[in-house]
């Protein structure tokens, strides 16, 4: 874990207030409103937790970003986060620890704050501000662009311009998710149609052990933000869409994609790869990995396995063979 710096001041620019402008159908003002953190300004919770990140990171820390079930009003689990940063070697300590977050990004580390409020807990993943921006406009898989056209909230900015580059990148998510997906739909689709349709393939891409009702509920539960996101991208300069007086959306110039299924069979292959790949990682960067893999797989699965001493100690020596009972048990996918 990176060695906590000095305690930084805790301002009013911890939460921002996004300073984007913009009409009411312009995707960018639509995503600077969703990520407004006014409502967590009186949350003790959330405040401790981003004043030990700061402490930990120190000046290097460019946003953090709050996303996952906390933002849905779950209190029983671990916050979520990423941190932005400017660069790793200030503010990861180890030398291999920055090599990691270069090679298989992000890093995830545990968090644990106690005091007269109680105990608030989370994991946070940390990647340069650049490494952001370039995945959600280039990267192949789905990983990160997948996740951030969901609901998140943009907690803390350095500046009105780091603010922007996050905005700008959250709107490029999108933009990418949506024009991933639209290979594999019908020429004309419903808003329900392209976000259901995307989420099941971009949780096939990953080793995950939520089941398709967890697809369902993340669609109804978040429904508005989904469909404006949809009409708002429908309405950009170089869509590729229209909405029809039905409220329904038909893809411009529309013919079969013969590469499609193909294109995200090798998503699939490729994420599962880079899912193993990053849990075998965590290990080294994430206190006690295998209990918190095991209360994450029963949280969503209702299947657990009571690992042994050995395999607390030494997960990526001896923890296989529980994970695989817990595979073919149907935990996780």
């Amino acid at each position: 874990m990176p060695t906590p710096l000095t305690e930084p001041e805790i301002s009013a620019e911890t939460y921002p207030a996004s300073t984007v402008q913009g009409g009411a159908g312009d995707l960018g003002a639509l995503v600077a409103r969703s990520v407004d953190a006014s409502a967590y300004v009186g949350d003790s919770t959330v405040s401790r937790l981003l004043e030990d990140i700061r402490r930990r990171h120190g000046s290097s820390v460019v946003a953090v970003l709050m996303y996952g079930s906390y933002l849905r009003g779950k209190r029983d689990t671990l916050l979520d986060f990423y941190v932005l940063l400017d660069n790793f070697q200030a503010a990861l300590p180890r030398a291999w620890h920055q090599l990691a977050n270069r090679l298989l990004p992000p890093n995830v580390y545990y968090q644990r704050v106690t005091g007269d409020d109680g105990e608030a807990r989370s994991k946070y993943a940390t990647l340069t501000v650049r490494q952001f921006e370039r995945a959600m406009k280039g990267d192949f898989h789905s990983y990160f662009w997948s996740r951030f056209t969901q609901p998140c909230t943009l907690i803390f900015s350095r500046d009105p311009q780091s603010e922007q580059r996050v905005l700008d990148a959250l709107q490029n998510a999108t933009i990418t998710f949506i024009e991933a997906v639209l290979p594999v739909l019908a020429e004309r689709f419903s808003s329900r149609d392209l976000w259901q349709t995307g989420f099941g393939l971009t949780y096939r891409a990953e080793l995950r052990a939520e089941g398709k009702d967890r697809i369902a509920e993340l669609f109804e539960t978040n429904a508005r933000h989904f469909d404006s996101l949809c009409r708002a991208y429908a309405r950009q300069p170089h869509s590729r869409v229209d909405m029809t007086d039905e409220g329904v959306f038909r893809q411009r110039d529309f013919s079969p994609r013969r590469n499609a299924n193909l294109t995200w069979a090798v998503r699939t292959w490729l994420g599962k790869l880079l899912s193993a790949l990053r849990i075998i990682k965590a290990a080294g960067t994430f206190d006690d990995p295998l209990d918190y893999l095991l209360w994450k797989i029963k949280r969503h699965s209702g299947i657990y396995i009571e690992p042994t001493d050995r395999q607390r100690r030494f997960p990526l020596l001896f923890a296989w063979p529980l994970l695989w009972r817990l595979y073919r048990l149907g935990a996780f996918r």
